[in-house]
């Protein structure tokens, strides 16, 4: 299954994803892949109602996701945006492989996280997971914005291992 992009990003929806991302792919949908946000109705509404002109945004919690993404239709119109890492783990774990590999790419600074990139800041047992999700053959890259140097699977093992080393 080819999605127009597959990220990673502790934020969701933001000017970053809408602009930068957006403005260069043209999305006709926004699928927010959270289960805090999916759980909660205020908090779904405000990114239903914060669509951009001209797109839909849904939300669904990961498991459900997990279910049905292999027929997700418009998938190639639709940006996907995975809150957090541990349901990435989950959905990589359970097979999801869309075309075009997972961008990690807005994951910030809190307590005991190590600066990977400058945009992508990790726990150890979080670096250990992706290293592991690269090992199983989930296709991870990172990049901050479509004009940004794309960091593909290699080099962002390398950029892992280092930070882990590092520790």
């Amino acid at each position: 299954m080819s999605f127009l992009l597959v990220r990673v990003d502790d934020r969701l929806l933001h000017g970053q994803v809408v602009f930068g991302w957006g403005g260069a792919l043209r999305p006709g949908a926004y699928l927010i892949v959270d289960d805090r946000v999916a759980a909660d109705a205020w908090e779904r509404g405000l990114f239903e109602a914060a669509a951009p002109a001209g797109c839909r945004v849904e939300v669904r919690a990961t498991e459900e996701f997990a279910s049905g993404w292999q027929a997700w239709p418009e998938a190639r119109r639709t940006i996907v945006l995975i809150g957090e890492l541990a349901g990435l783990s989950r959905l990589c774990r359970g097979g999801f492989r869309p075309v075009g590999g997972i961008a990690l790419g807005g994951l910030h600074a809190r307590p005991g996280t190590v600066e990977v990139l400058r945009y992508l800041h990790l726990t150890l047992p979080e670096i250990a997971d992706l290293i592991g999700l690269l090992d199983a053959g989930c296709e991870l890259y990172a990049q901050d914005l479509p004009t940004a140097r794309r960091h593909g699977p290699g080099a962002l093992r390398a950029l892992l291992a280092g930070a882990m080393a590092s520790r």
